[in-house]
């Protein structure tokens, strides 16, 4: 069976590599494999900036919502036209 970690583990271990704390220390504090250590360390490396995107994240997760309701209202719209011209047409 796979163990899992918590996220916090996985940053606690990966900002002690990054400060140069011996990774040997680190397998043994937290009891994980060095495989794992360095796996983590290169990760948060290579996504640590994404922390400070959050908020731009956030802001384009509400213009994309804003823009599917508006999506929504336009296909409304379409439909109630549609049904009025087949109404129409169709007698």
């Amino acid at each position: 069976m796979k163990k899992t970690y918590s996220a916090g583990l996985k940053f606690k271990v990966a900002l002690a590599a990054l400060t140069g704390q011996p990774i040997v220390d680190i397998c043994k504090q937290y009891e994980i494999g060095d495989g794992l250590v360095h796996k983590w360390k290169k990760e948060l490396k290579e996504r640590g900036a994404d922390v400070f995107n959050q908020n731009n994240k956030q802001a384009k997760d509400s213009s994309k919502e804003l823009e599917i309701s508006k999506l929504y209202q336009r296909i409304g719209q379409l439909s109630t036209e549609n049904e009025f011209l087949k109404k129409v047409v169709g007698d």
